[in-house]
């Protein structure tokens, strides 16, 4: 009787402990902010994407590096936007040309990046979860 209580407590925790992760998971297409440090990193590119010395051209990327890992729940029927754990790198993917030249003058420091996640789909995207940016500030 006592080894089934003691299981039983063992299991609720347990249960409440997945919960708790699940709801503090990201969901993607809601706008969310992110804090971390940016930076750049140079990858193989087109047309092997596997090594620059042997002719792929180089691509860089621009990479948050989180202050705190996230997860993320997918919530895609067609199972593009994949559920992920541990996440502690996203791509920025920019099309404001505003932001390009205030992310240049903040690599290497710490920002807040506001926006809308989505999960790798190309060769061209370097981590497995993405931020689509809205707005670019300092964090001081």
């Amino acid at each position: 009787m006592r080894i089934s209580l003691l299981a039983s407590a063992l299991f609720f925790v347990a249960g409440s402990c997945s919960s708790l992760t699940a709801q503090g998971c990201l969901k993607y297409g809601p706008t969310v902010s992110l804090t971390g440090k940016l930076n750049s990193r140079t990858f193989p590119g087109p047309p092997n994407y596997q090594s620059i010395r042997r002719g792929d051209r180089k691509e860089t990327a621009l990479l948050l590096t989180l202050s705190q890992n996230i997860c993320t729940t997918g919530n895609d029927p067609q199972g593009l936007d994949v559920a992920e754990t541990g996440v502690h790198e996203v791509q920025l993917a920019i099309t404001n040309s505003a932001h390009w030249k205030l992310v240049r003058r903040l690599l290497g420091k710490r920002i807040i990046v506001t926006g809308t996640l989505f999960h790798a789909h190309t060769g061209h995207h370097r981590t497995e979860v993405l931020i689509d940016v809205a707005s670019v500030r300092g964090a001081g």
